[in-house]
């Protein structure tokens, strides 16, 4: 398989190398894996295909010049394999935030093992009773002589059934509102540290979801990332947020695909149902959203590449569009295959119920959408 030399010296060939792999390779792992069976072996290979070193060079730093093509990588994934996508941007979201903010004995114990996809860090955040509304965790950290004592529990957490470590969010000394952050690397194998199995979700199925238990949890001194608890992971939340847009643009682009097959060769009173203008109708539509998912898609990237997070406002518009455009076009790609959309075997419905996820993830719909009116009326007073 293809690896860092071909995306440093031959980017074109390296994305035809990409494409091929996840036809010929991944497309089919994901029609065998989508009984919730975890794909190890695919993390490997991205490892071996250089998808989890993208955003660095050979001396480790970070490249968000590449945003592009982790895009274009990303959307091709997608297209393939959503549960498997995940994984890789969760994967990768935990790589920046070693390099950008850990300090160097711990970037230097994880990040190696991790873009060699031996182990999977996690990301937490999200609570029983703390989605989206990050102020009302309960997850504290205490300070203590030798470090922090950590007491709480996150959900929803990828990775978490199989993680090595885990970087969280918890509040400091006490769980008031107005408590201050901070973003703590933990090693998993602490004493005191439980997690659940995998949670049985109807969306990407075989990526590991669960959750993290903390009693008491000893943590050592020199584990808290080098900035304010909140903006560290708010910043890689944004990450996340383009990652789900690029996610959403790869389901895009799968409904085109499938439809476009099912519509050429399945015949209906005497005629492939492509000649039907309401399948033409509908199928324009979907290149067209996708077309717009794509370039929002791509202006949040660049906006991240400049530093700082990015832009949020834009970043909201991108994962709001892309994610919204795909379920809709999940629905109407379940419609068009009609009895057959809806088995099991089917793609289509898989597209379905990984779409629907993309609406809650890292900031519901909802979310997105009051940040970009509120935005509006204050930039139009």
């Amino acid at each position: 398989m293809p690896g860092r030399r071909d995306f440093e010296h031959d980017e074109a060939n390296y994305l035809n190398d990409i494409e091929k792999y996840c036809d010929t390779v991944l497309l089919p792992r994901a029609d065998r894996s989508d009984n919730g069976e975890f794909f190890p072996d695919v993390i490997r290979q991205f490892a071996e295909l250089g998808l989890l070193e993208l955003m660095f060079d050979q001396e480790r730093n970070l490249r968000l010049d590449r945003m592009r093509l982790i895009h274009q990588t990303t959307e091709l994934v997608a297209a393939a394999f959503p549960a498997a996508v995940v994984a890789l941007g969760a994967l990768r979201l935990q790589a920046y935030l070693l390099k950008r903010y850990a300090e160097p004995h711990i970037a230097d114990r994880w990040l190696e093992p991790l873009l060699r996809g031996e182990i999977y860090g996690s990301f937490g955040v999200t609570e029983p009773d703390a989605g989206t509304e990050v102020r009302s965790i309960q997850t504290v950290a205490t300070r203590d002589r030798d470090g922090w004592i950590l007491n709480g529990g996150k959900k929803w957490i990828g990775f978490a059934p199989v993680a090595t470590f885990n970087v969280v969010l918890a509040k400091v000394d006490h769980a008031g509102r107005d408590a201050d952050t901070v973003a703590l690397v933990i090693d998993l194998e602490s004493q005191g540290v439980s997690r659940s199995e995998t949670l049985d979700l109807m969306s990407f199925r075989g990526m590991p979801l669960g959750e993290l238990r903390f009693d008491n949890v000893k943590v050592p001194a020199g584990s808290a990332l080098k900035v304010s608890g909140f903006a560290g992971m708010m910043e890689g939340i944004n990450l996340a947020r383009v990652d789900a847009a690029n996610y959403a643009c790869g389901f895009l682009k799968a409904a085109i695909r499938e439809c476009s097959v099912r519509a050429n060769n399945r015949i209906a009173f005497g005629k492939p149902l492509s000649e039907l203008q309401t399948i033409q109708l509908r199928i324009g539509q979907m290149a067209t959203d996708y077309e717009a998912a794509r370039l929002l898609t791509l202006a949040a990237g660049d906006s991240f590449a400049l530093g700082k997070g990015g832009d949020p406002i834009l970043l909201s518009k991108a994962k709001l569009f892309s994610t919204d455009a795909a379920m809709k076009h999940a629905i109407e790609a379940v419609q068009i295959f009609g009895a057959l959309g809806v088995h099991h075997s089917s793609r289509v419905q898989r597209l379905f119920r990984d779409s629907k996820a993309g609406q809650i993830f890292d900031g519901t719909s909802e979310i997105h959408t009051l940040m970009i009116g509120r935005h509006a009326l204050t930039a139009n007073r």
